[in-house]
């Protein structure tokens, strides 16, 4: 059941918002971490769900041993089919978390920890915040507003959530917290916060929140949730805990696990048939680790999607 806090709670979001960190900020592209990386990451469909935008961070080759062969010339976002077909790079350099326009026109994306937008012919580019650490946009259904995180209210500290006029203008903030996805009416954002649990705040009236995950209650809730996601029909979250991606009701029940061999953000098709994620296990030295792959949304057939890359 879900339960709704006012004012006061929302201040208490914001002592524990900057804990729930993701592995895609803060990184370069050069070597190294002991983990395996994150190769190709953050997905995003176009409106007609004929092509993915993702960020690939140049990884050719992984020493077991901790050290890994970066291709800067290949570090990027890219485009695919969802057959694995007509892979190409759209805009060089360490542009990450890109979210495609409603109307398919634009896609914005974080460069140095600032948020930009460029047409999908790839001219426009346009800077859209300018001030602290700001991540993951998030276009509204009706494409006139984006949600991202920013710290610009408290540099030192934690994140909250803001929204802005697709062309940067009106920024305002609405609580603490990260990683904000749009319910498909546009009433509502999902995000992490507090304990990085699952919550959701109207966007009218943010004094409205609702706790829809609940630390602990499960196995699933040992370590934090993360990217939350809603489906096209505003019925289901798709979210990614302990590394594996999860889905459950809009109101946080039902909860299913889709994946058993790692996996990080979450998108659904446009149709809501098909969710396409990063199978990610830090420990795993594979081929198919680190790689775009899509399944069924229910978790069926799942097929990789990238593949490791000289080029």
């Amino acid at each position: 059941m879900s339960k709704t806090k006012g004012f006061g709670f929302i201040l208490g979001l914001l002592l524990l918002a900057s804990y729930c960190e993701d592995k895609d900020i803060g990184y370069g592209v050069a070597p190294p971490s002991p983990d395996y990386p994150e190769i190709d990451q953050s997905p995003s469909w176009s409106p007609d769900g004929s092509t993915i935008v993702y960020y690939h961070n140049g990884t050719v080759k992984v020493d077991p041993c901790g050290s890994y062969e970066v291709n800067l010339d290949s570090v990027g976002l890219y485009f695919i089919s969802p057959t694995g077909d007509n892979r190409r790079m759209f805009l060089k350099g360490e542009n990450r978390l890109p979210a495609w326009s409603p109307d398919g026109k634009w896609i914005a994306f974080v460069n140095q920890a600032q948020i930009y937008k460029i047409t999908v012919n790839g001219d426009s580019l346009t800077q859209l915040t300018f001030k602290g650490r700001n991540y993951f946009p998030a276009w509204s259904p009706d494409g006139k507003w984006i949600a991202y995180d920013s710290n610009v209210d408290n540099p030192g500290g934690g994140y909250s959530i803001w929204i802005m006029d697709s062309d940067g203008n009106n920024k305002r903030m609405l609580a603490p917290g990260r990683m904000a996805d749009w319910s498909p009416d546009g009433k509502y954002l999902i995000f992490v916060g507090f304990h990085c649990e699952i919550y959701r705040v109207s966007v009218e009236d943010t004094s409205k929140v609702e706790k829809l995950t609940f630390l602990n209650q499960d196995d699933i809730y040992a370590t934090e949730n993360k990217r939350p996601v809603y489906s096209p029909d505003g019925k289901k979250i798709a979210f990614e805990s302990n590394c594996q991606i999860w889905v459950m009701d809009a109101d946080g029940g039902n909860l299913k696990q889709l994946t058993q061999e790692g996996g990080t953000s979450p998108a659904w098709s446009p149709d809501g048939k098909y969710i396409v994620y990063t199978r990610y296990n830090y420990a795993e030295f594979s081929d198919e680790n680190g790689h775009l792959w899509i399944m069924d949304s229910d978790g069926k057939n799942k097929r990789q999607l990238t593949f490791r890359w000289s080029g």
